[in-house]
This record gives structure tokens, sequence and C-alpha cells, in this order.
């Protein structure tokens, strides 16, 4: 069989080419801790501005629009678009902000 399998370190087989559960998880432990190091997953998150959030929510808005007019889930994706358009103007009521500001006033 043929495919993108990550390549087995071969001194771990047995001579079938078979691969003993306790070799595998070592393996497979060895292969994640090159993959991944320590802190990789460790997420840093970035405090987002309200006109780049503004600026997502009314692009995925437009997307769904898109999809809904190119016949894709016409009822659902429309939906989803208006609750997301009404969501951003419920958030810029909330704050009392517009196109530029930001809430709450931190940006």
């Amino acid at each position: 069989m043929t495919g993108t399998w990550p390549s087995i370190d071969h001194g771990a087989l047995s001579p079938s080419g078979r691969i003993s559960k306790r070799a595998r998880a070592a393996f497979d432990k060895r292969e994640t801790a090159r993959l991944f190091p320590p802190g990789y997953w460790d997420v840093t998150s970035v405090p987002e501005t309200w006109p780049e959030r503004r600026k997502a929510l009314l692009w995925a808005a437009a997307n769904l629009r898109s999809l809904a007019a190119g016949g894709m889930g016409p009822r659902k994706n429309l939906k989803a678009a208006i609750r997301i358009e009404g969501d951003v103007v419920l958030e810029e009521q909330w704050c009392g902000c517009f196109a530029g500001d930001s809430p709450k006033g931190d940006g």
C-alpha cells in the first residue's frame, strides 16, 4: 500500500514488516516530540481591534451570501449571513461606536 504514511524507524520492524504496539507507541512519541516541540501549542492571543473584527465578520457574511446566491444551502447560508450582520450592528449600537471606532475605547 502506498500513500503519504509517515516513515517508520525500520529498526523497530520485525522481519515480516510489522511493528509492535510498544515500538509504534515509542515511535509516535519521538515523532510527536520532533514535530511539535515544547511550547508549540501554547497560544498567545493577540488582542483583536474592533475594525479588524468587524471587517472579518462582514467578510464572512458576504461569503455566506455569495454561497447562498450560488445555490449552496440558500436558506441556511442567508440566515447565517443575516445573523452575523445583525451581530455587527448590535455590537456597534451597544458600544456606541461606528465603523472606524473601537468598542469600549480600546483602540
